[in-house]
């Protein structure tokens, strides 16, 4: 899952709702068409796949508009609603009754713009069962978008349901419209602008990320985000062959930093994995986060962080 993309989903909805609002109000299909399937399917679920989403779900305890599946079976019942329907106590007991009976851990309720999760087998009053709750249209995009990551698919499949953290996203709205860039160019030798060493960077000291990187042979690349100081070094040891299949992979903790694969020992897949040159990098840190583990890097293959610099605007 790309995050700048679901970020950007949900800046779609917040004004997808702002426009429609009167003809959304009047219709429970195109809630669903217009605020919930989009949603669903940037989360991975592919609500044109049957094998992981079946439509008006029925069996001899009921029904659901969505059943979400993993294994082939439901593992979350999503009940949508028009939007501006009050997510009332009798929805949530019906929802949350009929995923008891079918053996379903989890109970969503949703009016398109309002979404709360529930843990239906939780021995506590209903209100203590949820898991999360939402309002795309009143929280910030990127706050929307870490509390949606509670449905992404792999989570809601492995049983960890929780929205996500700051250090998950990683990005923020001000630069979520930006593109990454490899763009490089050689520095002038009158280049008077103040560039800074890789391992010299506090970032509590900056909001936004660097604008280039320096890297050891003089080349200089653009970048527009935080984790750009973790795939642009990256990309530049692949090219030059310092990072060669025999580094692989590239572990901190309990995952893979760089991996031929965009998956962690215990098979997750990476929560904001990036193809640079065919190889995967785990990008889903905090910007701190960002400076430590390309450092990382760069010392795993035997280089020295000090010889890439930064340059903020």
């Amino acid at each position: 899952m790309i995050l700048e993309s679901l970020l950007e989903l949900v800046k779609t909805l917040k004004e997808r709702i702002e426009k429609h609002d009167d003809q959304l109000r009047k219709s429970e299909w195109l809630t669903r068409y217009a605020l919930v399937d989009p949603l669903l399917r940037e989360l991975g679920w592919d609500t044109e796949d049957p094998t992981l989403v079946i439509p008006e779900y029925q069996s001899g305890h009921g029904r659901a508009d969505y059943a979400l599946l993993g294994d082939g079976k439901p593992v979350m019942m999503v009940e949508a609603k028009k939007l501006g329907t009050q997510l009332q106590d009798s929805v949530l007991s019906q929802g949350i009754n009929y995923c008891l009976m079918e053996g379903t851990n989890y109970f969503t309720v949703t009016d398109g713009q309002r979404w709360e999760v529930y843990e239906t087998h939780k021995a506590v009053p209903i209100d203590q069962k949820r898991v999360v709750e939402f309002d795309i249209g009143h929280l910030s995009a990127a706050d929307a978008c870490l509390k949606a990551l509670a449905l992404w698919r792999p989570s809601v499949q492995s049983g960890s349901v929780a929205p996500g953290t700051e250090s998950v996203l990683g990005l923020t709205e001000d630069d979520s419209n930006d593109k990454d860039t490899t763009d490089q160019t050689e520095i002038s030798e009158d280049d008077d602008r103040e560039w800074m060493q890789l391992t010299q960077v506090n970032t509590a000291n900056y909001e936004k990320p660097p604008v280039e990187l320096r890297c050891p042979d003089g080349s200089l690349v653009s970048i527009t985000y935080w984790y750009g100081l973790i795939t642009e070094p990256t990309r530049w040891l692949l090219n030059k062959g310092h990072l060669t299949p025999s580094h692989l992979p590239i572990q901190k903790a309990s995952k893979y930093l760089v991996s031929t694969t965009a998956t962690h020992p215990n098979e997750a897949l990476m929560v904001n994995g990036k193809d640079v040159s065919g190889t995967w990098v785990e990008t889903a840190f905090a910007k701190s986060g960002c400076v430590k583990n390309a450092t990382t890097i760069i010392e795993h293959v035997g280089q020295d962080p000090s010889q890439f610099s930064v340059r903020f605007s």
